[in-house]
């Protein structure tokens, strides 16, 4: 999911397919509306998240269908510039503290919603 983001948010795609591959319900929605908005205010983002993703509860225990995963998403080389060039802000990238619920959909794996905290929150 986050590769997707990385991919759209180069340009402000929100229909950018690969969102709807890995992500659904709040999750989807969450970044749609970034990229629309940031697509209204001529933003894009350029730059590469740092992940370590780790499983840390399995729904049930036996044929699992809902996973949650903790993380910290470093943004430091992700950041904000305008469409015509040059950084949008002065404000650095960070390390949210990040929580992710993962479910399963007609077979498939996707992000269904997750929980992105402040910047130096990990």
């Amino acid at each position: 999911m986050w590769d997707a983001f990385v991919e759209a948010g180069k340009v402000s795609d929100p229909d950018a397919p690969g969102l709807r591959r890995f992500a659904s319900d709040q999750a989807l929605r969450l970044i749609v509306s970034s990229l629309y908005t940031n697509r209204e205010q001529g933003k894009v983002i350029k730059g590469d998240l740092v992940l370590d993703p780790k499983v840390t509860e399995v729904k049930p225990g036996e044929s699992p269908t809902e996973v949650t995963v903790l993380d910290c998403v470093d943004s430091t080389n992700w950041l904000e510039y305008k469409v015509s060039g040059g950084l949008w802000d002065d404000e650095p990238g960070g390390k949210h503290r990040t929580t992710a619920y993962v479910k399963v959909a007609d077979g498939v794996w996707k992000v269904s919603s997750f929980i992105l905290e402040e910047p130096g929150t990990c």
